[in-house]
């Protein structure tokens, strides 16, 4: 355990050393028995400062301590124990880092944190951390906007992340504010240490969440470092006349939505709108992995999902609309469209994530709707596909044909696909 006298531990939290003083004597701060002060109340006094720039004055927040049984102990425990300072100072990390260093201000307000103080020292992580970060994307990106894209996107990931978990946390623990994050629903009792990550589970927690995080990274990183490597191998032996080039498919893009969302949330509130995404979320999850797709977001009353190919898109998309009708929730409407994707920040755009958008919106509930080059040329068995004709969408010059899909028909005998407008219906 790394331990501090309590100027050391006011230089650690970057507060004034008053406040620490105050903080001993409303008994949040407790000295060792050798006097001095484990490292990781730094985030003791963290809070406390954060709680009085909120506007809560000191005397309330005495009250609070002394009067209502709050307390701070248990936030120290629920981060590591912080490594050393830096013997540089903010302004020489930046100064060392020649022109990279102008970005530092930019990664920091990409990640969401406060920029620090010029004579700051940074604790010695997170010097390695931003140096790395910086340095690394500087190689690669000369025009320095790599680095603020992807800043933007873990400081996003991670701040969903730490609020998810305490949003899940507070739903099912129901903890007090006497009880320093304990569970306190009915047949639990308050620790007699709070403290101790053994008694309060909420410590514990914090130290699962690192772990989780770390592992979870190590995996996702594998996984999709091992499906880039293979593409480019299969890249390079198709082009070296080794291997047989795939048939060319252009990725597909769906579009799910739930009818009568915004009429379910006035009639029934907040709450049960917020169980029926969490539904949604999960039981797009289920139905897009087995297809090779992605859940690119939620959208509240909807998903965005993007597939490989269209066979898949269908496939994955007819099963999540069957899903959501056996669940009991809100009738689906969906639009599928293929064609060329951009892929930004592991969000989708373009004409297509357009196009499956608006056709959505004109899909009647329960039903599966796309466009006519989604079912040309469909392996056999695909779906069932019934022709709607042609529809004038918002934002597209010329009508689009469009058909609706349906579970394919086994017995059913392949028939080509007809021009735009037939009046047969097909099985793909």
């Amino acid at each position: 355990m790394r331990s501090l006298t309590l100027p050391e531990l006011a230089e650690e939290a970057v507060a004034p050393l008053p406040l620490l003083e105050w903080l001993v004597q409303v008994g949040q701060l407790r000295p060792l028995p050798d006097g001095r002060f484990d490292a990781r109340d730094a985030a003791i006094v963290s809070t406390a400062q954060a709680l009085l720039e909120s506007g809560i004055a000191q005397d309330d927040l005495a009250w609070a301590f002394q009067g209502a049984g709050a307390g701070l102990a248990a936030v120290g425990r629920m981060f590591a124990v912080p490594p050393p300072r830096s013997s540089r100072t903010y302004a020489k990390v930046v100064e060392s880092l020649g022109s990279t260093g102008d970005r530092l201000h930019a990664i920091y307000a990409a990640l969401g944190l406060s920029e620090p103080a010029p004579d700051a020292r940074l604790r010695e992580d997170e010097e390695a951390a931003v140096v790395g970060f910086a340095g690394i994307w500087a190689d690669v990106d000369p025009s320095g906007e790599a680095d603020v894209r992807v800043a933007r996107i873990a400081g996003e990931a991670l701040r969903r992340l730490s609020e998810a978990w305490l949003d899940v946390w507070d739903e099912v623990a129901q903890p007090e504010l006497r009880s320093q994050g304990s569970a306190m629903r009915p047949g639990h009792t308050m620790p007699a240490d709070l403290t101790d990550p053994g008694q309060n589970a909420a410590l514990m927690s914090a130290g699962v969440a690192r772990a989780l995080v770390m592992w979870l990274h190590e995996r996702s990183l594998e996984r999709t470092l091992n499906a880039r490597i293979i593409n480019a191998f299969e890249n390079a032996l198709i082009r070296a006349g080794r291997l047989e080039a795939r048939p060319a498919r252009p990725p597909a893009i769906a579009f799910v939505d739930l009818s009568g969302y915004t009429s379910m949330t006035v009639e029934h509130g907040d709450e049960a709108a917020a169980t029926v995404a969490d539904q949604l979320r999960a039981l797009a999850e289920t139905s897009v992995r087995p297809e090779g797709g992605r859940l690119v977001k939620l959208l509240g009353d909807g998903v965005l999902m993007q597939f490989p190919d269209a066979p898949s898109a269908i496939r994955a998309t007819l099963d999540l609309v069957d899903r959501i009708a056996a669940a009991g929730m809100p009738r689906a409407h969906a639009g599928i469209a293929a064609g060329r994707v951009v892929i930004r920040d592991g969000d989708v755009f373009g004409a297509t994530v357009n196009l499956a958008s608006r056709i959505a919106d004109i899909a009647g509930p329960n039903q599966v709707v796309v466009e006519e080059g989604v079912v040309v040329m469909l392996p056999r068995g695909t779906a069932t596909f019934h022709p709607i004709g042609r529809v004038d969408l918002k934002g597209f010059p010329d009508p689009v044909a469009l058909w609706r899909a349906t579970r394919p028909r086994t017995s059913a005998k392949r028939q080509p696909v007809g021009a735009p407008g037939l009046e047969d219906e097909d099985e793909g």
